[in-house]
C-alpha cells in the first residue's frame, strides 16, 4: 500500500500541497525570491528583474487558479529556461514577458476551468509531454521542454483537445460534472499521484529534473511507459 498522506513528514505539516518539491533531496518548492537572486544576482531591480518576478507570480496565481489540486510545484529549471531563451533576443524583457503570457495561456487551457479539465500541472513541468512529443521525431530533440516550439505544440493540442471533446470522443469524452480528466491507465488520486512521482523522481525517472536550474532534460527513455509500468507494480 502506499503511505497516506496524513504520514507526510513532519516538515510539510502546515504547508500548501502547492509548494511541495519533488526534489528526493529536500521538502519545500524554490521560493521565487530566493530563485529570482540566484539567476538574476544584481539585476534583479532591471527591468528584465521585474517582469520575471511578475511572470513567476502570474504562473504561481495562474497554477492555483486553474489546477487548485495540483501538489508538486517546482519551477527552478523552468526559470532558467525562459530566462536563457530571453537573452538570446533583442528585446529580453519583452521576449520574457511573452513567454510567460504564453505559461498562464497554457495553464489556463489545460486546467479545471476548461474542458479539458486535467488535476495536476505535473506532466508540463516535470516535461513527461514534452519526452513523449520529442521521441516521435528525432528533430525535435533539439527543443527543449520549455522553449517556444514546445509551447506552441502544447497551444494547438490543447485546441485539438478541445475539439475533441465537443464531439464526445470515445478517448477525450465529455466528462461530468465534478469528474477530472484521466486518460492515463492508473489513478492519479492525490496519495497515488504523490508516492508515484517520488518514486519516479527517487529512482531518475523524471524526464525533467525541473528543481535543478541546471537540469539535463531527458527523452532517451520511454519516460510514459516507465511511470505506467512503476504505477501498475505499486497499484496494480
Amino acid at each position: 500500500m502506499y503511505p497516506s498522506a496524513l504520514n507526510e513528514p513532519d516538515a510539510l505539516q502546515g504547508h500548501p500541497r502547492s509548494r511541495r518539491s519533488l526534489a528526493p533531496h529536500r521538502v519545500l518548492a524554490t521560493p521565487i525570491d530566493s530563485l529570482s537572486a540566484r539567476l538574476l544576482g544584481d539585476a534583479t531591480d532591471s527591468s528584465l528583474g521585474r517582469v520575471f518576478a511578475q511572470g513567476m507570480t502570474q504562473t504561481a496565481g495562474a497554477v492555483d487558479e486553474h489546477f487548485p489540486d495540483n501538489i508538486f510545484a517546482d519551477v527552478d529549471f523552468l526559470a532558467a529556461a525562459l530566462l536563457a531563451q530571453a537573452h538570446r533576443d533583442p528585446d529580453p524583457a519583452a521576449c520574457l514577458a511573452g513567454l510567460f503570457d504564453r505559461i498562464a495561456s497554457l495553464i489556463e487551457l489545460y486546467g479545471c476551468h476548461s474542458a479539458i479539465n486535467f488535476r495536476y500541472v505535473h506532466d508540463f513541468l516535470y516535461g513527461f509531454d514534452w519526452a513523449r512529443w520529442a521521441r516521435k521525431d528525432p528533430r525535435r530533440r533539439r527543443v527543449g521542454p520549455f522553449d517556444l516550439e514546445f509551447l506552441a505544440y502544447l497551444q494547438r493540442r490543447g485546441a485539438e483537445l478541445l475539439a475533441l471533446i465537443a464531439a464526445d470522443d470515445s478517448q477525450y469524452p465529455r466528462l461530468a460534472p465534478g469528474r477530472w480528466r484521466n486518460p492515463f491507465g492508473f489513478s492519479r488520486e492525490p496519495d497515488e499521484e504523490t508516492h508515484l512521482h517520488r518514486e519516479l523522481a527517487t529512482a531518475g525517472l523524471v524526464p525533467v529534473t525541473t528543481w535543478d536550474i541546471a537540469a539535463r532534460p531527458s527523452c532517451d527513455q520511454d519516460f510514459s511507459k516507465l511511470r505506467q509500468e512503476r504505477a501498475t507494480r505499486l497499484y496494480g
